[in-house]
């Protein structure tokens, strides 16, 4: 996958969460490729698919008490147990990185599928897409660490 299809997601990552939680992620680590088959998630999956001129997915995992600090950043109110509020918060802020990141590649006009929460200790998702998954390992200063993958071609 090249490399300038993945950039605009990070850059979307790290401006959704600086402006709407008021944290600044970085990575911590190099990204890596991840073939087709099993990928072991964390806690909390938000993941959204991208069609239009292309077919793929966007990913971003993390523990469940990280995902608590962040959308109680993000809607301004303590998160203190898996709820609604904790699953509606990661699927709109997969929502927004996704859209911005969609803004950035105009060319492949990026269309999004609903978003996806999932949650569950040691879940695993299996994909068949020829595209390799993209895995950004990112980090919040305080709260924790997180995984952003992405796997798009196009079609």
């Amino acid at each position: 996958m090249n490399v300038n299809m993945v950039n605009p997601f990070i850059d979307a990552t790290t401006n959704t969460f600086s402006t709407m939680c008021a944290v600044a992620p970085s990575m911590r680590g190099k990204p890596f490729l991840k073939e087709k088959g099993f990928i072991e998630n964390n806690d909390i999956v938000a993941s959204i698919g991208l069609t239009g001129s292309v077919k793929g997915a966007v990913l971003i995992t993390m523990e469940t008490a990280t995902a608590q600090k962040v959308v109680g950043a993000f809607i301004m109110e303590e998160i203190t147990e898996v709820n609604d509020d904790l699953m509606d918060g990661m699927a709109e802020i997969i929502n927004i990185i996704a859209g911005a990141a969609g803004a950035k590649l105009k060319e492949l006009n990026v269309e999004l599928a609903l978003p996806t929460v999932m949650i569950g200790k040691d879940n695993k998702m299996y994909s068949q897409q020829s595209a390799p998954w993209v895995i950004i390992p990112m980090k919040f200063p305080e709260w924790g660490e997180f995984n952003l993958e992405v796997s798009m071609e196009n079609k």
